[in-house]
């Protein structure tokens, strides 16, 4: 491992542009350890080599075994070429970044969420094209009686309400 490896960690720091003391702080070693990689003295450790990917965001496989690119591809280059591919819209992919940056426990929430949504219209009890509050013909009409015809709604609802609940629980 030493001899390819310390060829492309050389590569690696000098397409940084960094010098061995800038490389080695960044990883939290010392110049002289990057030196000793370099020219093949010592071998790093696993633990070493996990730090030069995490942060200089380096494809392990690459650096292991000198297969495939030098980088890994940034999560903004991945859904650059998927907008690129889909043609998002600039709302949709800021709605994909989003989701994807979310923790895994809130894109379930919003996967749930979603399902009850789809269960409403697929029990019927929504229909899509209806109003949301039944239009009334409120012209005349006192503001006692719209009050009334109001509170008539809101009933009407609690009831429907009530029996969709107990339909649900077998009752």
């Amino acid at each position: 491992m030493v001899n390819v490896t310390k060829q492309r960690i050389r590569k690696l720091r000098r397409e940084l542009d960094l010098t061995q003391q800038e490389f080695a702080e960044k990883i939290g070693v010392s110049r002289a350890n990057i030196g000793k990689y370099e020219t093949g003295i010592s071998d790093p450790s696993a633990a070493v080599l996990s730090l030069i990917c995490r942060e200089f965001n380096v494809n392990e496989e690459w650096l292991k075994t000198g297969a495939g690119e030098m980088f890994k591809a940034a999560p903004s280059s991945a859904l650059d070429a998927l907008a690129e591919e889909y043609k998002l819209s600039a709302a949709s992919y800021v709605m994909v970044e989003k989701f994807v940056n979310l923790k895994p426990e809130a894109q379930e929430a919003i996967f749930n969420y979603l399902r009850e949504v789809v269960a409403a219209f697929q029990s019927g009890e929504v229909e899509p094209e209806a109003p949301a509050v039944p239009a009334a013909d409120l012209r005349g009409l006192s503001i006692d009686e719209k009050v009334a015809l109001y509170r008539s709604e809101l009933e009407r609802e609690e009831k429907a309400g009530e029996s969709s609940e107990a339909s649900r629980h077998g009752a």
